[in-house]
């Protein structure tokens, strides 16, 4: 009689745990299946987005500009120097915030 019931209670467990893997297994995979919706509907719009830049690039021509004059070239030179030189800057603020803050809470540098 007690074996009897043991059992009845192990199967009945089996079962309880077996509806509980399925149920979270189930919402798992609706949650799959909707995110591979959003998913696609990004890659749509990537793809669409995609064709307008090489539609762009088929209209203005992004490639290098072979037939610069030396005036342009010097330009872009110019303008180069300065955005490194103006990052520089920026890293070396940031760096020195940095160790300020450091040395402000007592690290020893």
């Amino acid at each position: 009689m007690i074996w009897s019931a043991v059992w009845t209670t192990l199967v009945l467990g089996a079962f309880v745990v077996l509806f509980l893997i399925g149920r979270r297994l189930w919402r798992s995979f609706k949650a799959l299946t909707a995110e591979a919706g959003r998913s696609a509907e990004v890659m749509g719009r990537l793809n669409q987005l995609v064709a307008d830049l090489d539609e762009q690039q088929a209209r203005h021509g992004f490639g290098p500009h072979l037939a610069a004059t030396e005036e342009q070239r010097e330009h872009w030179r110019t303008t180069r120097a300065e955005n490194v030189a103006a990052r520089a800057e920026r890293l070396r603020v940031r760096r020195r915030r940095t160790l300020d803050r450091w040395r402000a809470i007592g690290m020893p540098l």
